[in-house]
C-alpha cells in the first residue's frame, strides 16, 4: 500500500507523467513486498517552489509511504530510481530533489484499519 507524491516545479506533460508513474511503479517494487499495482500516486507539477533560498522553476520534493519498514537497501536501490526516473523523464537534477520516506505500523484501506 505504498504512496508516492510527487511536487515539482517543473511542467509535465501527460505523457511525462505516465512515464514517471511507470518508473515509480518499479522503483517502489525493488522494497520486498511492495507492488505497483498496490500503489497510490500523485503528481503536482507547475507548482511554485523555493529552494536554497531561490524560487527554482525545476526541482522536486518525493514523499513515500509505505505501510511497515523496509530494509535499509531497498529503501536506498527505490531512492536512487527515483532521482534516475526525474532526471531522465523530467530533466530535474538529482542535486534538486529531495526524497522522503515514512514508514507506517498501521495503514487504512477498503474500509478498515489494517495493522
Amino acid at each position: 500500500m505504498p504512496f508516492i507524491g510527487i511536487k515539482t516545479a517543473n511542467k509535465l506533460t501527460p505523457s511525462q507523467k505516465l512515464a514517471i508513474k511507470c518508473g515509480m511503479g518499479q522503483a517502489v517494487e525493488l522494497l520486498p513486498g511492495k507492488k505497483e499495482e498496490k500503489m497510490m500516486m500523485s503528481i503536482e507539477d507547475g507548482t511554485s517552489m523555493f529552494f536554497r533560498g531561490e524560487e527554482k522553476q525545476s526541482c522536486a520534493f518525493v514523499q513515500v509511504i509505505i505501510k511497515d519498514a523496509a530494509p535499509f537497501d531497498g529503501k536506498a536501490a527505490m531512492t536512487a530510481k527515483i532521482f534516475d526516473i526525474l532526471e531522465q523523464e523530467a530533466g530535474i537534477a538529482k542535486d534538486d530533489t529531495y526524497v522522503n520516506i515514512q514508514e507506517y505500523p498501521e495503514w487504512g484501506s477498503r474500509g478498515v484499519l489494517k495493522k
